[in-house]
């Protein structure tokens, strides 16, 4: 690869191919509204899915474009001509990164190509994530986040100050929010869906590797 290629902005670039659906298509494809790009980004497979929303709850990331480029071998490359990667992100720290995401009992298979797309990589100093299944219980305690990351649940400055003093310390998610709501003298369903805004927007933190309950301690 050119060395010019590290200075493009894949982010910002559309995808390189269309997204075609069929009848009896095997594979769920649709788009995931991100709030770190405030777009639609399309995705092929449910996995693609939770990776597009790993990478959109990741602070590190700024930006991200599918399928945005394809990358061609010689003929005579042992392995595969062609590939396109199914995800670009850019850091904060600006560094790139290509993502392929496949089932974890597929990579093998697919394993000369991601070597392949690696090196690529490697030559014009990107990272290179081959995204398989992720841990199930933070995948199911972010997906049920990611249902509070749209601008509808931005608190505002009186309901987020509230809210983020109780949780100064750990206090368990019922507590903090009955106090905020209390404080306010409003219902305290509003304000769980503001404090679960400001857990995906991570102004308020927990353990995301347990079941995310109304027992669980929230910190801000």
């Amino acid at each position: 690869m050119s060395p010019d290629a590290a200075a493009l902005a894949v982010e910002s670039a559309l995808p390189i191919r269309r997204f075609y659906s069929w009848k009896g298509k095997r594979n769920y494809e649709g788009r995931w509204w991100s709030s770190t790009t405030r777009t639609h980004i399309a995705f092929e497979s449910l996995l693609e899915r939770d990776a597009l929303m790993m990478a959109d709850f990741d602070t590190e990331v700024v930006a991200i474009a599918a399928q945005p480029f394809a990358l061609l071998w010689p003929r005579d490359t042992n392995g595969a001509k062609h590939h396109v990667p199914d995800f670009f992100v850019r850091l904060a720290s600006g560094d790139g990164r290509v993502v392929d995401v496949k089932r974890a009992a597929a990579v093998k298979h697919a394993a000369t190509q991601f070597e392949l797309t690696r090196k690529a990589c490697d030559e014009i100093c990107w990272l290179y994530q081959v995204f398989t299944e992720p841990d199930p219980i933070v995948t199911a305690n972010l997906r049920w986040l990611a249902g509070y990351r749209h601008d509808r649940f931005v608190p505002d400055v009186k309901i987020y100050d509230r809210i983020t003093q109780a949780f100064t310390t750990p206090m368990p998610l019922a507590l903090g929010v009955r106090e905020a709501a209390s404080s306010l003298n409003i219902p305290e369903s509003p304000v769980l869906a503001h404090t679960y805004h400001l857990m995906w927007k991570h102004d308020l933190h927990t353990d995301l590797c347990t079941p995310l309950r109304m027992d669980r301690k929230v910190w801000r």
